[in-house]
């Protein structure tokens, strides 16, 4: 059996400083891949397994970063997610991770939890239902004494570090685009028009179109996706009045389920219908059609909402900063 090694020895070893070595197990950018891998190596053939306790005694820090999300289903947040554990890693912190379920009771007792000496700060995208009830004073209450970066949905009682993207932008990107290639008459779908974000793409795409006299517009809001479905397929293939010849979704189930109508009833893409929504986008590069879509780059939220925190925590920064991300239309199958 190997005797347990400490990370002085490993240090000791490989003929570096203490805090060369703790860089390269926590993936510091500072640090040289060829360094990091015979840290790694080293500590593995030896079963050393850093001691996070030990360490936020010396130095009086977590190392953690608490993040909450409202809805680990919509893969547009579980990105999100994900990118901000690594560029966590990258810097040498570890994730905490509580999911609300859009309910503002989670969203408060998750915050309590998380700035109770368990992180040094905390990531999150607030639930629907604070909005709903326009209850914020949690947040303010908590942000007096640990850190908070937003990521995605704002408000101006919300006056902390954020990042978002354009999304009023993002939809009049998409309805560009449809008059740039000549669409008439554009149809808009969607299966979260209850959620605040759905409601700001409706009333962006509802103000393109009055304010564009070169193109029509509808509306069809549905959160049950059956019902959906079936007003989608009812108007596409409605004769009586004139056709859609473009659909706008407004979220990744509107979209799909629109991309699958088309599909269903024969229509050819481009030739009779364009389509640009919300996408996975990973599942959509393994499809067809594979459909147009507006890139909310949810990589980069992820890294900028890590770097302002931690920017926040070194700096004592005083300043807000709110970061937005450009979107942009991606043109695959569904569109010219």
């Amino acid at each position: 059996m190997k005797k347990k090694i400490t990370i002085k020895e490993i240090a000791k070893i490989l003929m570096v400083s203490v805090s060369t070595v703790s860089k390269a197990m926590n993936d510091s950018p500072e640090i040289s891949e060829k360094t990091k891998k015979k840290v790694k190596e080293l500590a593995k053939f030896y079963g050393y397994v850093p001691n996070h306790i030990a360490v936020s005694l010396k130095n009086q820090s977590t190392f953690n970063i608490g993040v909450i999300i409202p809805d680990i289903q919509n893969s547009f947040l579980a990105e999100v997610l994900k990118n901000i554990e690594v560029h966590a890693k990258k810097n040498g912190y570890r994730i905490i991770t509580f999911f609300t379920g859009e309910k503002l009771k989670e969203e408060r007792e998750s915050l309590n939890i998380l700035s109770n000496g368990m992180v040094e700060g905390i990531i999150v995208c607030p639930s629907e239902e604070t909005f709903v009830e326009r209850q914020f004073e949690h947040f303010k209450n908590i942000a007096e004494t640990t850190p908070i970066v937003t990521f995605d949905r704002l408000h101006k009682e919300l006056n902390f570090n954020s990042v978002s993207v354009d999304d009023d932008q993002s939809i009049l990107k998409a309805c560009d685009h449809f008059q740039s290639t000549d669409a008439k008459n554009i149809l808009f779908v969607s299966s979260i028009g209850w959620l605040s974000v759905g409601k700001t793409r409706r009333r962006t795409f509802t103000g393109f179109i009055e304010n564009n006299t070169s193109v029509t517009g509808e509306t069809i809001e549905e959160h049950d996706l059956d019902e959906l479905r079936k007003k989608i397929e009812a108007r596409i293939t409605d004769d009586s009045q004139p056709n859609i010849d473009a659909i706008l979704g407004a979220d990744i189930e509107s979209t799909s389920i629109a991309s699958a109508s088309i599909s269903r009833n024969k229509l050819k893409f481009i030739d009779e219908i364009s389509l640009i929504g919300y996408v996975n986008k990973k599942q959509n590069e393994l499809q067809f059609p594979r459909v147009s879509y507006i890139n909310q780059y949810p990589e980069k939220v992820g890294e900028k909402a890590v770097e302002l925190l931690i920017s926040n925590l070194k700096q004592d920064q005083k300043k807000i900063t709110q970061e937005i991300i450009k979107t942009e239309i991606v043109k695959k199958d569904t569109s010219k």
